[in-house]
């Protein structure tokens, strides 16, 4: 009669088992080899809660509440396996931060039934996460190793050698939710310490827009500087033989040539003096040189004179 009561009226409660609610001792996955479940948020129970949830009249997926009573801090995961010892609990490290628990920690897990989600938007914590080549299909990829999403939690990429935390900011239709099997739409706000690109320091500007500036004596010329000019011959003529003799025709070499210039250019024979294009500008005319000639006299008197035929 004694073990009827204790059994009846407490324990099973006329037949019906109570909710699962119990406190374990708590450590990292790694403690039993386990480091892929990092990657997600399913724990290692031992044996008797799968005794225990096996009189419960409970709805697969196994979905848990899990506590820090000395903390008030609280998360939502699924299990993974019963295989931890007695009296003690497996969680993933990043799961025991949040929860700001220690190894050995005592921890409560109850458990309980969640609507299946429709929508969650991330929020990275670094805006390194951008520099992933496609960070949505990253996270939606890892999501894949989550039971539950619950607002406030912030979770932890491993990713190239890298890990980057995201945490949760919206959930919908609850704030926390199973997206086991579910359809959930997944949405991205800025990363917390993303900052819009504020206006550049001057002398940043200024070195930015001497990368773009056009040289004031090209500008002052304009555009038609930068264009190929056509060329003349600085030689061109018909030439005589000596002997009087017709010259036979030879094959057109190529003539020197140089930048044609506007007719009557004061500055026709001093090219220092205008922008060439591709070459100098703004430059100090040759030593000893005047506007005539090294010799002061003019060009056209140089070679003055009368020619004689010597036939």
């Amino acid at each position: 009669h004694g073990q009827r009561a204790l059994f009846g009226d407490g324990f099973f409660n006329n037949g019906v088992p109570p909710r699962f609610d119990h406190q374990y001792q708590v450590f990292p996955v790694s403690f039993i080899g386990k480091d892929e479940l990092e990657k997600g948020n399913k724990i290692v129970l031992p044996s008797s809660a799968l005794d225990h949830l096996a009189h419960l009249n409970i709805s697969y997926p196994m979905l848990f509440e899990v506590s820090n009573p000395q903390a008030s801090r609280r998360t939502h995961c699924g299990v993974q396996e019963f295989s931890a010892e007695e009296g003690t609990c497996y969680l993933p490290y990043w799961m025991m931060q949040n929860l700001l628990l220690s190894e050995g920690s005592l921890i409560r897990v109850t458990n309980t039934s969640l609507p299946k989600g429709t929508f969650v938007k991330l929020q990275p914590v670094s805006s390194d996460f951008l520099d992933i080549h496609n960070p949505r299909a990253v996270l939606e990829n890892t999501l894949r190793n989550f039971a539950t999403l619950t607002v406030g939690d912030c979770i932890v990429i491993d990713y190239n050698q890298k890990r980057f935390e995201i945490e949760i900011i919206e959930c919908k239709p609850a704030t926390a939710i199973s997206i086991i099997e579910a359809d959930v739409n997944v949405d991205f706000e800025k990363p917390k310490d993303y900052k819009e690109h504020a206006a550049m320091p001057a002398a940043a500007a200024q070195a930015d827009a001497g990368l773009f500036r056009v040289p004031e004596a090209e500008a002052e010329l304009g555009p038609e500087a930068a264009e190929p000019q056509p060329m003349e011959q600085t030689f061109s003529g018909v030439g005589q033989r000596v002997d009087g003799k017709p010259i036979k025709p030879q094959p057109a070499a190529s003539p020197a040539r140089r930048p044609s210039v506007d007719p009557g250019d004061p500055d026709e024979d001093m090219p220092w003096k205008k922008r060439i294009p591709g070459g100098v500008k703004w430059t100090k005319p040759p030593y000893m040189f005047n506007k005539h000639g090294s010799t002061g006299q003019d060009d056209a008197a140089i070679f003055k004179g009368d020619g004689q035929n010597l036939m």
